[in-house]
């Protein structure tokens, strides 16, 4: 009967300094609202924060963008589009991240959490950011000339010819296009040219331009434009003059590459 005693006295002392060495596990990310995390609003040793089913707008290769009530933001990580997409709904995920200051405030993601998983999100290359501005004080270069779209005549053969090269400051409505065999982006004057082809003062059309593909971070841009229903304001460079039968059918003038775009408060430029 004694040693029944010693012994479980004895397994109790061992369970007792067992639980001693256990260490309660601390998250290191602190939960915050976008917007707090953002600003700065709620305090975070190393700005580590876990934001909380924000909405997830759109992915694409290396971003995510996010958004909570009017704060809209971009999460980066490598391939973090396929990570996201992998998890099901994304209504419900959960990112821990780590806030940056440069080139602009955006969040690193480290792991993506959803309601049955943990996921890490790899970080071992670096994401190329396009150069931003703050769109309060940015101020083209005397090279991007302010350009009316109906300007942009696409019976002007020779005007569109002599375009070639030049940098013009536009703004248009953006349209997304889709055939059987690709898509593009569109730009779209607001004011109607006459249609000489058509010899019918009653039948006008809007100046268009055809984008050529742009950079991943810029597409991502356009598609937060045309997600939020925004005009595109920006800079582009007349690359080429579509051929007539396409000017005709289509009153596309030409192809244009895109150098900077406005979104929200900042400039993003290529």
């Amino acid at each position: 009967m004694m040693r029944k005693v010693v012994c479980l006295f004895a397994m109790g002392i061992v369970a007792a300094l067992a639980g001693c060495g256990e260490k309660e596990v601390v998250d290191e990310y602190t939960k915050a609202t976008l917007r707090e995390a953002t600003f700065g609003e709620v305090p975070s040793e190393g700005f580590k924060y876990k934001i909380v089913k924000p909405q997830v707008i759109d992915t694409l290769g290396n971003f995510v963008v996010v958004r909570q009530s009017n704060i809209t933001q971009f999460v980066t990580g490598n391939n973090i589009a396929q990570v996201v997409g992998k998890q099901g709904d994304m209504s419900n995920l959960t990112f821990n991240v780590v806030k940056r200051f440069k080139p602009v405030v955006h969040f690193q993601c480290i792991s993506v959490v959803s309601a049955n998983d943990s996921v890490a999100v790899p970080q071992e290359k670096p994401i190329a950011f396009p150069r931003i501005a703050d769109a309060a004080t940015f101020d083209p270069a005397a090279e991007w000339v302010p350009t009316e779209m109906v300007d942009l005549r696409y019976d002007d053969t020779i005007g569109l010819r002599d375009r070639i090269g030049k940098k013009m400051s536009i703004r248009a409505k953006l349209l997304k296009v889709d055939t059987d065999t690709t898509a593009f982006w569109m730009l779209e004057g607001d004011k109607p040219c006459p249609s000489p082809f058509l010899r019918n003062p009653e039948r006008i059309v809007p100046a268009r331009l055809r984008v050529k593909t742009p950079r991943p971070v810029l597409e991502i841009v356009l598609r937060m434009l045309a997600k939020t229903d925004q005009e595109f304001i920006g800079g582009v460079t007349f690359v080429g003059v579509e051929p007539m039968p396409g000017r005709q059918e289509n009153q596309v003038a030409g192809v244009v590459e895109i150098g900077w775009i406005r979104f929200l408060e900042s400039v993003y430029q290529r």
